[in-house]
This record gives C-alpha cells, structure tokens and sequence, in this order.
C-alpha cells in the first residue's frame, strides 16, 4: 500500500475506532509477559455468564466485549518494535510452563467491540447515539532491562555520565571503582582508538560485577539483552555497551577534559543509540493514554540492598520518561479528551503491585505498604496524587492450583514467604516497613519454587486471576469500583509510611 492510501486508511480508522495507547513497563521479573498473555486472553474470551463463582470471572461492569475480538500483528519482522507474541506464550499456560523470558520491546494490538447495555458512548461531540464502540487496544511492552536506558531520555552524553557516576542518590557498588580503574587504564595512553577501546572494556567489567551485587540497572541495556532480541546466554557475542561498531562507556568530567578526543566519540555514539533505540520507545509512551507501572516487591527484597537500589532508580527513570511530553501529545489529548492535558501522568498512571497471591490478607497489606514506601515519593510527585497509594492496583495475573504444581509439596510457610526460624504467622514473613539491613533478606523469597505454574487450561479458558479486571477497567477508561476478590482490604497509607 502506497503512502497516500496507509495515510487515508489511518484517518479513517481515527474516525470509527476508538483507540486506546497504553504503555506498560515495569521493573525485571515483574511478570509483565505473564500479566499482558493474561490480560489479552481474558478479553479475548470475555464472557460475564462464565464461571460466576470462582476467580475466572471477568468483570467489567455494564460492558461487554463482543465476540469478534481478535489480535492484529501491526509490525513488520525487522521493525525494533516487534509483534508481541501473545499465542507462544499462551501455549505456555496450556502446558503448565511459565512463559519465557521476553528480550524485546513489542506492542499487542487487540480490535472489538465494546457494548454498553446502559448508556450511549461519548464522543468529543458529545454523548453519541450507539451502545457499541469499535476499539483498537495497543499495549507497548518494554523489557524490564530497557528502563535503565530511559536515563538518557532528555540528556546529553556528559549530564547521563555525570548523573550516572554521581551514584550518590542510589548508591551502585559496580561503579564504587570505576573512575578510579577507568584512570588507571588510561593512565600514559594517548587520546585515540586505544584509549577509547580500554575504557569501554573496564566498564564492561564494572558492569559484569553489576549482575553480582544484583543490581540490574544497567546501561547501555544492550548489555544485557541484545538489541535483535537474540537470547543473550546464547548469545554472548551479541552483548554490546551500545550499537555494533559504536560502543560507548561514561567518563568522569575530569577524563573527559583529558581525553576530549575519546569523549567526543562517545558523545556521537550515544547521541546515535539514545535516538535510535531509546527514542522510539519513549516516544511511543508520550503518545499513551494510560501507563501501567509493574513492581515486585518480593525480588525488591530478596535481592537485598543492590536489588532495591536498581529498582529505584529504574522506577524513577521511567516515571521521569513518562512525564515528559510533546507537543503532539497535548493536541492529541485536546481531540481525543475534549481537554488539553499537560502530561501522561496523574490520573492515567497506575502502579501495579504483582503476584499478590503469593501473600494472605495481612501480606498483602505489608507489601502495597512496602511498594508505598519504596516508590512513594516518586510516584506522587509525578501523579500528583494526595497520598501515594492511590496511584496504586493490586493483582495476581494468574493463580496456579498449588496442589497440583508438577507434584510439587508447598508447605503453607513457604507459599506465604515466611523465612525460616519465624513463627507461622499470618503475614509474618512479608515486613510492613522497608528492613534497614535488605541484605539480610536476600534469598528469602525463592519465587520460582514457591510457585510452579500449573494451569492446564483450554484454549478458550482464561486463567484465574485476582483483581486483574479491574485494570481492564482502568485501561478502558470505566469506572474502577472497590475490589470485589479480597483485595481491597489495603488501608490508604498516612504520609509517614509513605515517606520513611
């Protein structure tokens, strides 16, 4: 299809479909994959009369997902924005398997219908005259790697360096050495090729040691996961601080005086992965109408103070990314909306604490506690929320059958994520504030054996879940009531847990 006729083909999709953009991020091992498989395949099978009394229900309200729900592949197979393969990971729920890790930054685009049984929709003219809309429902998925990344969006190479070896709002132990070892390397060398080889490989080795302290923000994320979303253990060789032929590393102010011959070519060469692999992304999230946030507080604190440090500053990275917006941005809301609104945040932000079935009633209160106190600040700052924990949805995107779980024998104290040599006490092994000393808790909370995938399901069978409708909801832009599976229960926390 030529220019002209892809051109008129989109304005007239503008004209009767609704669209909705939403982006979803969040930190590593969140179960973004799992929560996005989910969330598509309870729309592609939404049927309010099903199982009205386990958790499979899919409650939307007055709303109706119609029966022509179907997943449309928008990009072509050499795009850097892929094509979120939604029915590979769901065979995974059918033979009771976690899906794989995802390495690449992809979008699920679902097309219905949505009817209203009891109001007309809106339209920016006003109240409309059908109770059926046409919606396009695009989630961009960012792996939890490439939030890292986002650090670079709005900067130059010399303020990501300075605000990146600064290091001294969330302390980095990998980088504790760097400017020291990164002289010494280049200590006697002139300011070329040589020099400019060593640096990247002495940044390389801080960033090796990243993984040892678990700290997982890493940038250039190409570090971690190939940018052609080849799997990196199989692919080492594919693992570049940058693009292939234009490598680049952060250099402390006082080398990039002494070597501006080096410094110069890494700026190029990050100004060239900062446009080519961060832009695009981040531009795609300016244009959201919503964005979800996912955090796992478990690998918060079973990482220990490493783990917590990275999933700051990835937090706050994005959040930052999130809130700045274009001008393309607020005419589109002032179309779309009948409003100009200033930004992506407030009120079309969430934060969504996951694998909440990992806890019981009291956990779940600690840890929305926890995420309150680890991400507070940040998220009301960006939200503009009064307290914090409005800003924040509670879920479990699946609920495995725990006695079925490949034979596996889950003692109650261990499904809860009680350490060892506490009593078993409800909720006793989730804290409710943030442990001074995070790294005595690492270990402490193994998700992978505390909870094997078991799901044996039908194709047309949507896992269990617990409160992943009322994202749908949110995402769809209904009204999102109190909870009706358990877990609204969660008190409105007062400012002094949200800022300890």
């Amino acid at each position: 299809m030529n220019k002209a006729k892809q051109f008129a083909a989109n304005a007239a999709q503008l004209l009767t479909r609704h669209e909705i953009r939403v982006a979803v991020c969040g930190m590593q091992n969140s179960g973004k994959t799992v929560f996005l498989t989910s969330l598509a395949d309870h729309l592609l099978h939404h049927d309010p009369q099903r199982n009205l009394s386990d958790d499979r229900r899919f409650d939307l309200g007055d709303h109706i997902v119609g029966d022509d729900a179907d997943i449309v592949d928008v990009h072509e197979a050499n795009d850097f924005i892929g094509n979120f393969d939604f029915q590979k990971y769901r065979t995974f729920f059918g033979n009771n398997k976690w899906p794989e890790k995802t390495v690449r930054t992809s979008e699920l685009v679902l097309d219905f219908t949505l009817e209203n049984a009891e109001k007309n929709f809106r339209s920016v003219f006003g109240r409309g005259s059908s109770k059926r809309r046409s919606v396009r429902l695009r989630f961009l998925d960012v792996p939890g790697e490439r939030l890292a990344d986002f650090l670079m969006d709005g900067h130059d190479y010399n303020e990501w360096c300075d605000a990146l070896l600064g290091n001294s709002k969330h302390h980095r132990r990998h980088l504790d050495d760097y400017g020291k070892n990164v002289e010494a390397a280049l200590a006697g060398k002139e300011d070329g090729q040589k020099a400019q080889e060593d640096v990247v490989a002495t940044y390389k080795e801080a960033l090796a040691r990243a993984k040892e302290n678990n700290d997982r923000f890493v940038t250039p994320s190409s570090f971690r996961i190939p940018l052609d979303g080849s799997d990196p253990i199989k692919h080492p060789d594919k693992l570049l601080c940058g693009l292939e032929g234009a490598e680049f590393a952060p250099l402390p102010q006082v080398l990039r005086e002494r070597f501006p011959m080096v410094a110069k070519t890494f700026s190029g060469y990050y100004r060239q992965y900062r446009d080519s692999i961060v832009r695009p992304v981040v531009g795609w999230m300016r244009t959201a109408d919503r964005a979800l946030f996912l955090v796992d507080v478990f690998s918060c604190l079973n990482g220990g103070i490493q783990a917590y440090n990275g999933a700051q500053a990835e937090t706050e990275a994005s959040l930052d990314a999130l809130r700045r917006v274009s001008a393309f941005e607020t005419i589109r809301n002032l179309f779309t909306h009948g409003v100009p609104q200033s930004r992506v945040a407030g009120a079309n932000i969430r934060i969504v604490v996951t694998k909440m079935d990992l806890a019981d009633k009291q956990g779940r209160k600690n840890l929305l506690s926890l995420a309150c106190q680890m991400f507070g600040k940040k998220v009301k700052s960006v939200t503009g929320f009064k307290s914090a924990a409005e800003a924040f949805l509670t879920c479990a995107s699946v609920q495995t059958d725990k006695e079925k779980a490949k034979g596996s024998v889950l003692k109650k104290k261990q499904y809860l994520g009680i350490p060892d040599g506490t009593n078993d006490e409800p909720g006793a092994g989730i804290p409710k504030h943030v442990p001074d000393n995070l790294d005595d808790w690492k270990g402490q909370f193994p998700l992978k054996e505390i909870n094997p995938a078991w799901f044996n399901l039908r194709v047309d069978l949507p896992p269990k879940h617990k409160g992943l409708n009322r994202i749908a909801r949110f995402v769809l832009g209904l009204p999102v009531p109190p909870d009706a599976t358990g877990y609204d229960d969660e008190p409105v926390l007062d400012e002094k847990e949200e800022s300890r």
